[in-house]
């Protein structure tokens, strides 16, 4: 039974081992950071719905993030981020359209892949969120709220102003339900800093 055990988890036990070494080679070109950017635009993806208030960009969003690099190319990054409300056409929880509003806030964690050119560092990221979406229903002054899991994608750019300091440049798309029946989805620009350490 144990050499058993042994024969199935070999290989990727050495695999593990071999993730470590590589890993403890390159401890001295790792970093961790932090910073937290400001919305300048965001896009709902709401209809309008006719005679009603229509407004699918929200007047504030924002988010914080923290990472660690574990190689000049890769990382992981865990943000919290929320956007305010917009306003158009949403279906309520039967599923019938209404005039309403909708705003999203969350937790992300997602893996990072980065190529540097001088002073510019180009992300990717790609992940999953924890969302919470809310939602007010004109007609009825009705709300709703769900949370639930959704992929988190993401992309920015940023330029050192100094070893530690950075101004930094990001879209990230943001999905989140607001009730079992219907989901939004948001693309937040936004910009900010972030400090390595």
């Amino acid at each position: 039974m144990i050499s058993k055990f042994f024969s199935k988890t070999r290989a990727p036990l050495m695999a593990l081992i071999a993730l470590g070494a590589a890993s403890a080679a390159s401890a001295q070109q790792t970093s961790n950071y932090v910073g937290a950017s400001v919305g300048l635009y965001n896009k709902y993806s709401l209809n309008c719905m006719p005679g009603s208030k229509c407004d699918d960009t929200p007047s504030a969003s924002g988010k914080i993030f923290g990472g660690h690099m574990f190689s000049e190319n890769f990382g992981l990054e865990a943000s919290a981020f929320g956007t305010k409300s917009a306003f158009g056409a949403v279906k309520d929880v039967k599923g019938a359209t209404q005039a309403g509003s909708v705003n999203m806030r969350g937790l992300g964690l997602s893996g990072v892949a980065a190529l540097s050119e001088g002073p510019f560092t180009f992300k990717g990221r790609l992940g999953v969120a924890y969302t919470q979406g809310k939602a007010s229903y004109v007609s009825t002054g009705a709300r709703s709220k769900e949370s639930s899991l959704q992929p988190l994608i993401g992309a920015g750019v940023s330029y050192d102003l100094s070893k530690q300091l950075a101004l930094n440049a990001d879209w990230d798309r943001i999905t989140g339900k607001y009730n079992d029946k219907a989901k939004a989805h948001s693309n937040m620009f936004s910009v900010g800093l972030s400090y390595k350490f």
